[in-house]
């Protein structure tokens, strides 16, 4: 049986290819997995109704259709499809008059971790300064912050406790910014 990722794949080949059976999947895998992605972090910020959510999924979609030719087949769909869907879900947010200044940090963690950018040398320089760190650091950072699993995906897949992964990206990325200087690691958003 095949994950989402192998599906979405697939779809998005074909999809790009001109099938559009294959983009009717694309849509139907997407919006399935967008649904619960974007309730997960509405959820995260403290609420949210499922008209929200359905609006942002549906936002999120037409970003997709619209950036459909941008998608580099070397990141995993759901990368770049929940990249898409933090912007929306900060956008919602924004506009229902909330200021990103009154929200914890630990709230938005998860809107506001990008994936890495799609331009040359980047993947090469974040792997760079991963393998600064021990493997208990840098794992929790590659697996949620760059492949998008979960915590408890990636808890699951390493053998750690949750607990331990949140502490391995938190002392992580303290320890990038600390030793590459916390002005380049910081988040231009906030």
């Amino acid at each position: 049986m095949a994950t989402l990722e192998e599906e979405l794949g697939l779809a998005m080949r074909q999809a790009r290819a001109g099938c559009p059976k294959a983009y009717r999947r694309l849509l139907e895998l997407l919006s399935r997995h967008l649904k619960t992605h974007v309730r997960r972090m509405l959820s995260r910020l403290g609420g949210g109704s499922i008209a929200d959510a359905d609006d942002i999924v549906q936002e999120a979609l037409i970003s997709i259709h619209s950036r459909l030719h941008t998608y580099d087949a070397s990141y995993p769909v759901t990368v770049w499809v929940n990249a898409i869907a933090r912007y929306k879900v900060i956008d919602a947010y924004r506009a229902s008059g909330h200021r990103l200044k009154q929200v914890q940090l630990d709230a938005f963690e998860d809107c506001l971790a990008d994936p890495v950018e799609q331009q040359p040398g980047v993947m090469q320089d974040v792997k760079r300064l991963l393998s600064s760190l021990p493997n208990n650091l840098r794992r929790p950072i590659e697996d949620v912050k760059l492949l998008g699993l979960t915590v408890a995906e990636s808890a699951a897949r390493s053998g750690m406790s949750e607990s331990a992964v949140k502490i391995g990206i938190h002392r992580g990325m303290k320890r990038l910014a600390a030793t590459f200087g916390a002005g380049r690691l910081a988040d231009p958003v906030m």
